[in-house]
């Protein structure tokens, strides 16, 4: 990324000259197989050429990104020359204009360099002998975005150095046309310079004392903070300077520098060991840095319209275990799900800003995710939808993605927040009841769906998008019916696409659907209903229309919004996360309700087996706590954070030809399995006695969902069922004798069936990864990687 503002693994996953053999070798010599496919570089003709009986050319590898997707105006190069050809006899250029000079033999042993001043669109690269020469297209796309996530949403607001006033424009047709809103600070020295909110990169130095005590905290900020800030201008001595030793056995004076700057509309920051007296080049990187990388994704759920800065420390969780043991941290606002619950966005936000890594600091060796609930999310979509940009995750409070969860939230509110609370038949039901249809333990846990995420689905809450209450741009179905729209079809609306219903008003394609559900199936089965029960349940349940508005009839969505889901990549894929290591820390949901409960971290499982014929990939360590969302204890976090480096590590180190699903499965650590523990992890004494997950000894049990009641899947990825005749003698009543009366009115519940479960859902077909969504809405496969051909 050519960053010409500033103040003060897998080397990206799709990185071509890794994917390639004989790129060079020695520790720098990649290791994974990295994703989407690039297409292999022919085989060198007599000479290194390119291709059999080919003259000899050098070849040109862009390694700091697929050629396709560079951002930044600028790339990492390498280019391997054929045998006994001295470099400096070649001419290196871009569109025609000699850059030879960014060009040397490096002390990594490769030939590269780093390629400025690339204009948005296609780019020639030309490296040329008199024996023969070879080209590539290196097309660049703005530091601003988009890459591959699609026409960037309208209107985004862009952090300023300090909170202020500024217009906002609407939707065209809205009324009014425009409003006042408030910035985010955004943290950095300087306002935005462009629409794309783009702005001085801002560097901060730290570094440790050697007087520091060793109860210090491990941090910047605080009286007790174990870092000061210092100027680079006026070191302090190096006696001054405590030492660092990282997980490799570097030793460097342990000096940390904080990068926060803007990218993709984001603003993002890294902490990375760093010593500004160091060349600190791609090919010569950072001593105390060991290559790897932690990201850390940000918690909840929002469609913010709002840039502002990230949500998660630096330092704390895994951030703090890995700095302290020589890794980079990264974290940004997209891929925090409290503020971007778009995750095509988060994951084109996570490769432009790897990219930027490769290109200042050098390769990643490998990734490793940390984040809850909606940090889980974004670590589950992002290995499924756009599979090697993260290697390793660790989801807690886990959700397999963005999307599935509304089954449970939409279920809830249909029959918590309207049957038991409305209807007269659902009023008459005991807690016990409501609680067996549920599938959960009281009726708390859909209350605490309702209370604090049902709104998230109102496309007239101002707050959804960032706005304050009744902010006079956003949607309503009367008064605006053009204003923005505040849901999460409507957030991810490049992707999903959209529909014009019969009232006029343009929608994002939504999930809310429960034709042929059977609400309460199992409950009837179990005898905790009665035939009539059941009938007046299914009866009374309706469902929700595309503004939130409960209406007696039942939800039916369109086959199209339902299959673009699926189509595009947002509900994650077995298939997909078998080829990462998982460690799930789950803990153990409140006793009086919980939007985080116990049975998440088996949908996850459930979807592995289904779609991969198994979980090896994937570790359950369930601890105990007052909640879902309570963070694991010190020692319990640290294990994970080891086991899953020394996984990597494994893997990192395994040369075979086998499939990284193989890899994963073969270098699982002889001593990671599933357990449980009776406290939290606090220490390493807590973690000495473990029982099996579903050990009667095990605190932490867990229930399941309306939906699951109802006959669905462990997996929860069935947004609309294919459907079934209506067949009442089936094992599934247990039993239940009906009267021809309550037969005639279920048969006029499900005039067109009930839900078949063991049939895939309504337009359900795997993921097909590393979509692009530049052409529109549903996205194309990004296709065969550039690759250098021969040059006349």
């Amino acid at each position: 990324m050519n960053r010409r503002l500033s103040i003060g693994g897998i080397t990206m996953a799709l990185a071509v000259a890794w994917l390639v053999a004989g790129c060079g070798g020695g520790d720098d010599a990649p290791r994974f197989v990295a994703v989407p496919p690039a297409a292999s570089q022919p085989e060198p003709g007599p000479g290194g050429g390119n291709g059999p009986g080919a003259a000899p050319a050098p070849r040109i590898l862009v390694v700091s990104n697929r050629a396709d997707l560079v951002s930044g105006g600028d790339a990492l190069v390498e280019i391997q020359w054929p045998e006994g050809v001295d470099p400096a006899t070649a001419k290196i250029t871009l569109d025609d204009v000699d850059i030879a000079k960014a060009f040397a033999q490096r002390p990594n042993g490769r030939y590269m360099g780093l390629v400025t001043g690339l204009k948005v669109g296609d780019n020639t690269l030309a490296a040329g002998l008199p024996s023969g020469s070879a080209r590539i297209t290196i097309t660049n796309h703005p530091i601003g975005g988009p890459v591959f996530s699609g026409a960037q949403m309208q209107p985004w607001i862009c952090a300023t150095r300090t909170a202020k006033a500024v217009t906002v424009k609407g939707n065209a047709g809205s009324a009014p046309a425009s409003a006042t809103a408030t910035t985010k600070a955004s943290g950095l020295e300087g306002d935005p310079v462009d629409d794309q909110c783009n702005a001085a990169t801002l560097y901060t130095y730290y570094y440790r004392k050697a007087s520091a005590p060793t109860s210090c905290t491990f941090g910047i900020t605080g009286g007790n903070a174990c870092y000061t800030q210092y100027d680079p201008a006026s070191m302090p001595a190096d006696s001054e300077i405590a030492d660092f030793t990282n997980d490799r056995g570097d030793t460097a004076k342990d000096l940390i520098r904080v990068e926060r700057g803007t990218i993709n509309r984001t603003i993002y920051a890294l902490a990375a060991p760093f010593d500004p007296r160091d060349t600190n080049m791609p090919w010569a990187p950072p001593k105390g840095w060991n290559g790897k990388l932690v990201w850390q994704f940000g918690a909840s759920t929002g469609f913010s319209r709002f840039q502002s800065g990230p949500a998660r420390s630096l330092f704390d969780a895994s951030g703090g275990l890995g700095l302290q043991r020589g890794f980079m941290v990264a974290i940004a606002s997209l891929t925090d799900h409290g503020t971007n619950a778009n995750d095509v966005l988060g994951a084109e936000t996570m490769m432009m800003v790897k990219e930027l890594i490769a290109e200042k600091y050098g390769r990643i060796r490998y990734t490793i995710g940390d984040g809850c609930s909606g940090g889980s999310i974004k670590q589950a979509s992002i290995a499924s939808a756009y599979p090697g940009l993260l290697d390793g995750i660790q989801p807690q409070c886990t959700y397999a993605d963005a999307f599935t969860p509304i089954i449970e939230l939409a279920d809830c509110g249909e029959l918590q927040a309207n049957y038991y609370a409305n209807d007269p038949s659902g009023q008459a039901l005991t807690a016990a009841q409501r609680a067996a249809i549920n599938g959960h333990t009281s009726t708390g846990f859909c209350a605490a769906w309702i209370s604090s995420f049902l709104p998230a689905l109102n496309p007239s809450r101002a707050q959804n998008c960032g706005f304050p209450a009744n902010f006079p741009l956003v949607y309503d179905r009367t008064a605006n019916p053009k204003g923005l729209r505040c849901a999460g079809a409507e957030h991810a609306m490049s992707q999903l696409g959209s529909f014009v219903g019969d009232d006029g008003i343009e929608r994002g394609n939504g999930v809310i659907d429960n034709q042929g559900v059977q609400y309460g199936l199992g409950a009837l089965r179990d005898g905790a209903l009665s035939a009539e029960e059941f009938v007046r349940l299914n009866e009374g349940v309706g469902g929700y229309d595309g503004d939130l508005v409960w209406q007696a009839r039942r939800t039916n969505a369109r086959r199209e919004s339902i299959g673009i889901h699926y189509q595009a990549g947002f509900v994650s894929d077995g298939r997909q996360l078998a080829k990462v290591p998982i460690i799930d820390l789950r803990g153990n949901q409140a006793a009086t309700g919980d939007i985080h409960a116990n049975w998440r971290a088996y949908s996850v499982r459930d979807r592995l087996d289904r779609d991969a014929g198994g979980h090896g990939n994937q570790l359950i360590w369930k601890f105990n706590s007052s909640s879902g969302s309570s963070a694991p204890g010190a020692a319990l976090a640290r294990k994970a954070f080891v086991t899953m480096d020394a996984w990597l590590a494994a893997i990192e180190a395994d040369t075979s030809a086998n499939p990284i699903e193989a890899k994963v499965l073969s270098n699982r650590p002889a001593a990671a399995v599933d357990f449980c523990i009776a406290s939290n992890g606090a220490n390493d004494a807590d973690l000495a006695t473990t029982v099996g997950l579903e050990d009667a000894a095990c605190p932490v049990k867990q229930q399941s969902s309306p939906r699951q009641v109802a006959g669905g899947p462990r997996a929860e990825n069935v947004y609309k069922c294919q459907l079934k005749p209506l067949a009442l003698g089936d094992a599934a009543y247990g039993g239940a004798r009906f009267t021809d009366d309550q037969k005639a009115r279920l048969a006029a519940v499900f005039p067109d069936g009930v839900c078949d479960w063991d049939k895939p859902g309504v337009g359900q077909v795997p993921v097909t990864p590393w979509l692009s969504f530049a052409a529109g809405p549903g996205g194309r496969p990004l296709g065969t990687a550039p690759v250098s051909v021969a040059a006349p």
